[in-house]
């Protein structure tokens, strides 16, 4: 081999940069593989899609035949886009597909296989259609709708200020184009108004399919009595679906149209009297949730420790949920931040997240006792007032501090991220832990990635001295440069076992020795 072609061939750092992708790359993990279904339970006569979602690691294609027994399948797409997730760039691919179950009941769609990846099978509950099957609206005699709108309430009464759902549906036969609905307004100026999404899926009406546009909103009543949910209005221009005569031609640009819906009413229950106002938040589920940056029992004097604080109600907004309050404690400082808040939208309602950060400082040793923390609520699924409480919390301290005065607040490394949780169940994992941090093993593959590259680097500059002059013992032998370019190949099209085999490879080549069968002899080199 003639080393001397090293002078114009691809530098240490070169090399070192790709062992260092090498490494990273033989971290993968098996292909991650989640199922979703946009709504659940489904209609009989109601189509919805099931969503596949895999990482870039993923085997091979799907192959979704076992869903054909059980469902219809309308349409299917796939994408695949990038995200970044803490500044990790992932590549991640989806399946989507549009599908109408066969029969009711409570449907298990089984694992699929993705060639040697397999996702999770999910249950699916496919129930009679809930609506009344007439005609619209808008038809006469035995002619229905082409298109019309509905619009409805959740429940005929609830209580002030807690969560009503109100959804409005545009239902169309024929295509539109510049269509628009209006927003949805109330008798109670003082209402607050969330718009949680919008869904797409068809049903059938005196058996004729149609096309579902579906709008929901939760409402927040702020007084009690009556309250109306003025029409909505819809705004378009529609198409016929098929010309009847030569003169039919001149309507495609479409005709306009306008459609209202029709006024709905509820009643908002005032709070009980047994109720104290101050206490009053309706909620279907609430509860606090509490975190320490550090070991409560091993806290040296003086150092700071943070307690993370963080509501979460069903049914509420953020701005609902009421600020806390920390008794004094001698020789404890405490120093709240501003309080961190966000709505979240799910598929029943707002779910409100407020989160509180305490950096607590104690100036000597001994123990420290924190009260519990108490916070009323009223449950509007038993009509009944709750308690949910943080129970008292003692912290150990060890040690002196030289200066016991603190004047100034220490900062809070703090996004504000609210607590993450599954679509499934927003009451599930409140823990900030995923959100903040990385895993440890990340960092420690990173420092040991590095070590190796500098062990590298010093190694190649003795090496390249010390192997110009020799020649080649095999002319038939791969180059080193050779080498280096199917590394590159490989390590671009993200196969890690073919980089890998090309690293080897180029070993052999750079050292003359045959006996390096694994990455492990180069670091023993």
């Amino acid at each position: 081999m003639n080393t001397s072609k090293m002078k114009t061939g691809m530098p240490a750092l070169t090399y070192i940069l790709l062992l260092f992708f090498i490494l990273i790359s033989n971290v993968a993990q098996a292909a991650n593989i989640t199922v979703t279904a946009s709504r659940n339970p489904v209609a009989l006569d109601d189509s919805f899609h099931l969503i596949y979602e895999a990482n870039s690691s993923v085997d091979e294609d799907p192959d979704f035949t076992p869903i054909y027994q059980y469902f219809d399948v309308l349409s299917s797409s796939q994408s695949t886009n990038m995200r970044s997730v803490n500044g990790n760039w992932d590549l991640q691919k989806t399946w989507d597909l549009s599908l109408i179950a066969k029969d009711v009941g409570k449907v298990t769609v089984p694992a699929i296989k993705f060639g040697k990846d397999i996702s999770p099978a999910i249950q699916i509950n496919v129930v009679n259609s809930s609506s009344a099957n007439n005609a619209s609206p808008d038809s006469k005699g035995t002619i229905p709708a082409e298109i019309f709108l509905e619009s409805s309430i959740d429940k005929k009464s609830g209580w002030v200020q807690s969560q009503f759902i109100y959804k409005v549906r545009l239902f169309r036969t024929v295509s539109i184009a510049s269509a628009s609905i209006s927003e949805p307004e109330t008798n109670d100026p003082d209402a607050i108004i969330h718009a949680l999404g919008e869904d797409k899926y068809q049903t059938t009406r005196n058996g004729i399919r149609y096309e579902v546009f579906e709008r929901s909103y939760a409402i927040f009543p702020q007084k009690s009595g009556p309250l109306k949910i003025n029409p909505v209005t819809f705004e378009g221009r529609v198409n016929p679906t098929q010309a009847r005569s030569i003169f039919d031609q001149f309507r495609m640009s479409g005709q306009l149209k306008r459609l209202r819906s029709k006024s709905v009413e509820t009643d908002v229950k005032a709070a009980p009297t047994t109720v104290n106002l101050q206490d009053w938040l309706p909620s279907s589920q609430l509860q606090m949730v509490e975190e320490w940056s550090d070991d409560i029992h091993n806290i040296k004097a003086g150092d700071p420790i943070t307690r993370t604080i963080t509501i979460v109600a069903e049914g509420l907004t953020a701005v609902q949920l009421p600020d806390l309050s920390f008794n004094d404690i001698d020789n404890l400082k405490q120093y709240p931040d501003k309080a961190a808040v966000e709505n979240r939208p799910t598929p029943t309602g707002i779910t409100g997240l407020k989160q509180i950060k305490v950096a607590l400082i104690p100036a000597t040793a001994g123990s420290y006792t924190l009260p519990e923390i108490r916070l009323a609520w009223w449950n509007t699924t038993s009509n009944k007032n709750e308690v949910a409480i943080l129970p008292s919390v003692t912290l150990t301290v060890t040690g002196t501090v030289a200066n016991n005065s603190y004047t100034q607040p220490p900062v809070i490394k703090s996004e504000h991220t609210p607590v993450p949780a599954t679509p499934d169940n927003p009451m599930e994992s409140p823990s900030l832990t995923t959100v903040e941090t990385e895993p440890y093993w990340k960092w420690l593959s990173l420092f040991f990635a590095l070590a190796w590259a500098v062990t590298l680097a010093l190694f190649f500059k003795r090496s390249e001295t010390s192997k110009r002059s020799a020649k080649s013992k095999d002319d038939n032998k791969i180059s080193s440069k050779a080498a280096v370019s199917l590394v590159k190949k490989y390590a671009k099209a993200n196969n890690a076992s073919k980089t890998k085999n090309a690293l080897i490879t180029w070993a052999q080549a750079f050292y003359d020795n045959d006996s390096i069968t694994n990455l492990t002899h180069i670091t023993e080199l």
